[in-house]
């Protein structure tokens, strides 16, 4: 997952016999906005051209039952995406992960806070007395105290960063850590423990944590940057699945994943309250359950759980709202891909505003103010970042537009003269002045995770 969009994206409460979709007439016939079907089809075309992203897979859950599945634009570029057109779905591989878990708890053949050094220690850990503290639920609630990849250590070996279970903290090498430990107790690659647990079961037919040698690549949606250049596809022959990315899936699946789900068929009802359960807080408005993100306190009553993804080329979602029975998916190939993502949602759901807004910020979006044009001119050009990639910004009225590889093209409004923000991420660009020239940071909860400066 590339390290900003990492950083875009991302509780329990209220639960009650609404879960199996017991919730209101009113509820559920006030979700979705009035003609949506033709809404979307009059929309994404527009975004996907605007934004410069070749395909997007919709679909839509309405009172627990697939609503509506489309897949538009190219998949790869000149060819029309079928509705059956393969994604990779990056991070969301972590919800199917963690379901895969929480059935085998659901069927007592694993305990969700035995811990994982019974069947698995890093070769990293064996000398740190901290990795005999590390549960599944530690794995699935991102507490298990690493960073999202030991390659971001400067030792470039798996280290604690904190304690197990005390704070937040993102980690695709906690839901790793997990595959290694069910790997070893059942003596199974989890590939396969995927396929007997969930794909099989839900019928889903095109589901894989691995790319078979006889896949159909031609459904496969190639990934492109925001210029629409391909991207590099992976090799996926790799014999080993993996717990936390590359999922590859059909829209039509992952809907049928979602409604098994809300109505409790996949894991017994105890299991879920714990599963959207706060484990820990992610920020003010949202928490971290057992591998899903919560928001709470949405209109009429809705909660939400979400998992998104994001890779070079890759940007997707999946919005489940158990109350209602509804849901959206949500796939795109192009690094703008998040744009169309965050777009997509608002426009298709009511209350989306407000469901971005509490999804990504832990907040209130701050007021935007206007600058001078000739300020936004001296920050705007090309500038080399301290990770060896460049981002350009240009004057969009006033705001100004990012572009750059891996990077989405969002405009960052002023907040003040010297700070810009996205309006749907809590993240801001910090513009400053050197003996060099024009510097920016980008920083996320005060953390600096970008540097750049201007190219003259």
């Amino acid at each position: 997952m590339n390290k900003l969009t990492i950083l875009f994206f991302v509780a329990y409460f209220s639960f009650s016999s609404k879960c199996n979709g017991q919730g209101d007439n009113e509820v559920k016939k006030e979700f979705f906005v009035p003609r949506i079907e033709d809404l979307l089809k009059e929309e994404i075309p527009r975004l996907l051209e605007e934004q410069n992203v070749p395909a997007a897979g919709v679909g839509l859950i309405e009172d627990g039952q697939i609503k509506f599945i489309h897949v538009f634009g190219e998949h790869q570029l000149g060819i029309r995406a079928p509705e059956n057109t393969i994604f990779n779905v990056a991070s969301i591989t972590k919800v199917i992960t963690a379901m895969i878990t929480l059935k085998l708890i659901s069927q007592k053949q694993w305990e969700l806070d035995e811990p994982l050094h019974n069947y698995w220690v890093d070769p990293d850990l064996k000398n740190n007395s901290l990795h005999k503290k590390i549960t599944t639920r530690h794995a699935l609630s991102h507490s298990i105290g690493f960073k999202n990849w030991r390659r971001m250590n400067e030792t470039r070996k798996l280290e604690f960063d904190f304690e197990p279970g005390t704070k937040y903290q993102y980690s695709g090498e906690g839901i790793e850590y997990l595959r290694m430990a069910l790997e070893n107790r059942f003596s199974k690659d989890l590939g396969l423990l995927a396929d007997s647990l969930l794909f099989r079961p839900l019928n889903m037919a095109d589901a894989t944590l691995k790319w078979i040698s006889d896949q159909d690549t031609i459904r496969f949606a190639k990934w492109y940057d925001g210029n629409k250049n391909e991207h590099q596809v992976l090799d996926y022959s790799t014999p080993n699945a993996s717990a936390a990315d590359d999922l590859l899936i059909t829209v039509e699946d992952l809907a049928k994943f979602g409604i098994a789900v809300m109505d409790t068929s996949l894991i017994d009802e105890k299991l879920f309250k714990e599963m959207i359960r706060s484990q820990v807080k992610i920020h003010n408005n949202a928490q971290q359950g057992l591998g899903w993100t919560v928001v709470n306190n949405l209109p009429n009553d809705n909660y939400l759980i979400n998992h998104d993804g994001g890779d070079r080329g890759v940007a997707t979602t999946i919005m489940l709202f158990p109350i209602s029975q509804n849901g959206i998916i949500v796939f795109t190939n192009g690094d703008n891909g998040r744009i169309v993502c965050n777009s997509i949602v608002k426009k298709a759901i009511k209350f989306g505003n407000k469901i971005i807004q509490k999804l990504y910020w832990g907040g209130d979006i701050p007021e935007i103010i206007k600058i001078d044009p000739i300020l936004l001119e001296n920050y705007s050009g090309v500038y080399q970042t301290n990770q060896n990639t460049e981002i350009s910004f240009t004057v969009e009225g006033n705001a100004l537009k990012i572009r750059g590889e891996g990077v989405p093209g969002v405009e960052i409004y002023p907040k003040s003269i010297t700070e810009f923000f996205p309006a749907d991420f809590e993240v801001f660009f910090k513009f400053y002045e050197t003996n060099e020239g024009f510097c920016f940071k980008l920083l996320s909860q005060e953390k600096i995770i970008l540097e750049g400066t201007k190219q003259e």
